[in-house]
């Protein structure tokens, strides 16, 4: 250990243990975490000398919080101590350039980690930017197999409100290499050897330990100037280094609290330009700052003794001194472009805003280009708020700053800004910029949401001229594809437009639009199997064009399709091409599908705990950053989830609030819909009532809609909204239940529909029959938890038709289904199919009231309560009061079962009833 260097033991021999299973293959990742000052960076030069002297090579990168820097500067900086050169992307600024510049970069590591290993520190990445961050969360997911230590220092106390930083940490945990050290205070035995080592008196120094809480940046400055000023200790290490600056000379102060300002490195060229003096001046009062312990090798010695000397500079001479560095970087390095865009837009109000929002937009379009998506969106909002501009000047930055948004997964974000583009485009008079503001939400756009793709590119369209060129193309398909999605009349038409011309034009953008519009057009179940032709040419597009992004939407599209034609199996296998594509891509959304694909088909095999799991982290990724389209999708998944196995818990309120604040009519069905299986009977009624049959269905829900429908249209009395639902389904009774764009959830066989149809309406023969054919599907598909359905279904019908034998095979069905259920965890299921075999075997008689009988027996025979209460001469409501009072008697949740009940209790009721008169 290095003379000076007190305490740290247990933490130094991990660090070299983990230094030695680098050295041997085994790569690692070591956050070092601490508040500033606290020995992070003592901790990592300590472990740097002991691989220096065991040959092993060091690298390190330093991040800044100079809003100024480029984007992966700690990165940057690594590689140049490395010798190694930093790779960008290409000026596309696609995912795939960013991944496959993070590839290219952890290549050169491993180089540099040949034949000795490598240790590689990464210094206060509490201020990494956005992108930075990203890349080390990619290289510590292959550190395992590369002999290269990753040794990281953030502090812990500046990590509140910067969510780029949160979510890495919270990405990195998740990977085995990481070990996590937290540095503390030294003791005060430590604290007093430390100072001893420097004459300090025992006494002093445990004063020092005392009030500086063991930091040790606290203990070495509160030492010195105890040193100076006896027992006068200041109260923290800003007053420390205040006294400290203050012994320095009035043109020192200002140089340094100047330099403070401008940046962490000291630059004398610069700073005799900004302050106007002599560069022979300038150096003299950095040797003063030297010796005085302010900065050090062209640089702070500290960045709390920065942070000090910025606060003292008055606020028009730190305007100043942004301005003149601004002019000062543009004649000599233009080409620093991040930097001086930053020092423009800090002279403000008092610089040039014109110059601020030139640079801004160039720093933009620069870290656009280098995938640094975050930090783009930031610098075009910063050049439209630097100064007014013209209306194609507007339009044209918030486009760029809705795409560098939306690259980034901030969904919600990125539709405003594109809003406001639409705005300006128009305001401009631009058509063509209308149209690529309505295509960069493409495959996005939600027709509840303020941000409508179709209605965008309508108005385009009227601005172009006719004729075959691309960008009309694009903008007939995404017409027409958004008319799909809620059955627009002329979307037919313009989907077969739009893909003749991407034909005859032979552009791939073009064409991977028209297929996506075409899908979308025939996402109704009629079009389930051009559905499956159209993924296989969208694959087979991508695959042409290495083009992961076309390749991911072909794959869903073919999950999909394969969905609702019981393909199960083949749906399976999709599963690992997704997962390959997401980790591809490296983008939220694209995970994302992932995740809820995962989940559709868990649920659909009865593996609901997997469902669950991949469903918390789908919503997890989306939950502050996107439209609520895509927040709902794994909360109405996760409430179907509740409602088969009674864990209700899993749809948290402020879940609930998503639905009822932000959510489209037709999911107040699929609302109802888990509610009433998970027992709450009167909440699923009021929302029943409220929603029905919504008019705008969107085309892909038609099957999951007309569904729901038939289902609850049985349990509260609605025969002629239950037939106008069964309708929609019949034409399609080989298919299973999913959506026909985005499938989230499969529940069976159709034909367990139609056989609940049928049952409501009476027509038992064809009940029994339908439930007969949805088991066999959902069987051979291999979907236990809707056989397990069905199966209970039928059950229910033999008992209601009671033909001989009927009886005994509904007590085979519910012994078969209560077994399904107990093993799948459906608990709901299990206690129904519990009672009603007790029904079947009279053991729950119930304390009817003779009225109660009454209507008992005309519920089975299935009469609604309007007809009920015409038959026997009492209201409406009074009918339905006694229909709940025989369902909380009977301790049942649904009308079928006091149908059942009726049925099985027949002749020897009146024996077994202990009548209530």
């Amino acid at each position: 250990m290095e003379r000076g260097f007190v305490g740290r033991t247990g933490e130094l021999d991990l660090l070299r243990a983990r230094l030695e299973e680098a050295r041997a293959g085994r790569g690692g990742l070591v956050l070092v975490v601490g508040e500033p000052g606290i020995g992070k960076t003592s901790l990592a030069r300590e472990l740097a000398s002991h691989a220096e002297r065991a040959g092993v090579p060091v690298g390190w990168g330093r991040a800044s919080d100079d809003e100024g820097s480029p984007p992966y500067w700690v990165f940057r900086q690594l590689a140049r101590s490395l010798d190694r050169p930093f790779p960008t992307g290409d000026t596309g600024g696609s995912a795939e350039a960013r991944f496959a510049a993070f590839e290219a970069f952890a290549d050169r590591l491993r180089e540099a980690a040949a034949p000795h290993g490598l240790l590689a520190v990464l210094d206060d990445v509490q201020w990494a930017d956005a992108a930075s961050l990203a890349l080390l969360v990619h290289l510590a997911r292959d550190l395992d197999r590369a002999p290269v230590l990753l040794v990281v220092t953030y502090r812990d106390t500046e990590a509140t409100g910067r969510a780029a930083l949160t979510a890495a940490l919270a990405a990195l945990a998740r990977e085995p290499v990481l070990t996590r050290i937290r540095l503390a205070g030294l003791t005060e035995a430590e604290v007093v050897e430390q100072l001893g080592r420097g004459g300090v008196a025992p006494e002093i120094a445990t004063l020092v330990s005392r009030r500086s809480g063991g930091n040790p940046f606290f203990v070495t400055e509160l030492a010195r100037l105890a040193g100076t000023a006896g027992d006068a200790l200041p109260d923290g290490v800003v007053d420390t280094v205040r006294a400290r600056l203050a012994r320095l000379g009035e043109p020192c102060r200002r140089l340094v609290a100047t330099a403070a300002v401008l940046g962490r490195d000291v630059d004398a060229a610069a700073l005799a330009d900004v302050l106007e003096r002599p560069a022979a001046d300038v150096l003299a009062d950095l040797d003063e700052a030297a010796e005085a312990g302010i900065v050090t090798a062209g640089s702070f010695k500290h960045d709390l003794i920065r942070e000090s000397a910025a606060a003292g500079l008055p606020t028009a001479a730190r305007l100043a001194a942004h301005t003149r560095m601004a002019a000062w970087l543009e004649r000599r390095d233009p080409a620093r472009t991040s930097e001086i865009a930053h020092h423009w837009l800090e002279s403000l109000p008092v610089g040039d805003a014109a110059s601020a929002a030139r640079w801004a937009e160039r720093a933009g379009d620069q870290a656009l280009a280098q995938l640094a998506w975050e930090r783009a969106a930031e610098l075009y909002r910063r050049a439209l708020e630097a100064a007014p501009a013209p209306a194609a000047d507007r339009a044209r930055l918030r486009l760029r700053e809705g795409i560098a948004h939306l690259r980034g997964g901030e969904i919600e974000r990125g539709s405003r800004a594109l809003e406001a583009a639409a705005d300006a485009a128009r305001e401009a008079g631009d058509p063509a910029v209308l149209g690529e503001t309505a295509l960069a939400m493409e495959g996005l756009s939600d027709p509840w949401g303020s941000f409508n793709g179709a209605k965008i590119a309508r108005e385009a369209l009227a601005g172009l001229p006719p004729g075959d060129n691309p960008l009309r193309a694009r903008l007939l398909a995404l017409q027409a594809g958004e008319a799909g999605f809620l059955g627009g009349g002329e979307a037919e038409t313009a989907s077969a437009e739009a893909l003749a011309i991407a034909e005859r034009l032979g552009d791939p953008d073009v064409l991977c639009s028209a297929l996506r519009a075409r899908q979308m057009v025939r996402s109704a179940p009629d079009g389930v199997h051009e559905r499956l032709s159209l993924a296989h040419r969208m694959i087979a597009l991508g695959e042409e064009g290495d083009d992961a992004d076309v390749v991911l939407w072909g794959r869903l599209w073919r999950f999909d399709a394969l969905l609702m034609l019981g393909r199960l199996g083949e749906a399976e296998q999709e599963l690992g091409a997704l997962r390959l594509l997401a980790e591809r891509l490296r983008r939220p959304l694209a995970r994302w599908h992932h995740l809820r694909s995962t989940a559709t088909l868990a649920i659909a095999q009865g593996q609901f705990d997997n469902a669950v799991e991949a469903l918390q982290q789908s919503f997890a990724l989306v939950a502050d950053r996107a439209h609520m389209s895509l927040q709902g999708v794994p909360i109405t998944v996760l409430a179907s989830i509740a409602g088969l196995t009674g864990r209700t818990s899993l749809v948290t309120p402020a879940m609930e609030r998503i639905f009822a604040e932000n959510a489209p009519p037709f999911v107040g069905l699929l609302h109802a819909a888990w509610l009433l299986h998970a027992g709450d009977r009167d909440r699923a009624g009021q929302l029943y009532r409220r929603a029905s049959m919504p008019e705008r269905t969107p085309v892909p829900a038609t099957l999951p809609v007309a569904a729901v429908a038939v289902e609850l249209g049985a349990e509260f009395g609605s025969p002629e909204a239950v037939e106008r639902a069964a309708a929609l389904l019949r034409p399609h009774a080989e298919l299973f239940v999913t959506g026909g764009a985005g499938s989230i959830l499969v529940t069976g066989s159709v034909r367990r529909y139609l056989g609940l149809a049928a049952a409501s309406a009476g027509r038992l023969d064809e009940a029994v029959r339908e439930f007969r054919l949805a088991v066999a599907a959902n069987d051979r598909a291999g979907t236990p938890p809707y056989a397990a359905l069905a199966r209970f279904g039928l059950a229910k019908v033999l008992a209601r038709r009671a033909r001989p034998g009927d009886v005994d095979e509904a007590l085979a069905l519910t012994a078969s289904v209560s077994a399904a259920a107990d093993r799948l965890g459906m608990a709901p299921l299990h206690r129904e199919a519990e009672e009603l075999a007790a029904a079947l075997r009279g053991d729950t008689p119930g304390p009817l009231t003779r009225r109660e009988r009454e209507v008992a027996a005309h519920v089975a025979d299935g009469l609604t309560n309007k007809q009920i209460s015409s038959l026997l001469h009492i209201s409406e409501r009074t009918a339905e009061s006694h229909v709940q009072h025989i369902l909380t008697k009977l301790g049942f949740t649904n009308r079928a079962q006091i149908a059942t009940w009726v049925t099985a209790n027949g002749s020897a009721r009146d024996q077994r009833q202990h009548t209530v008169e």
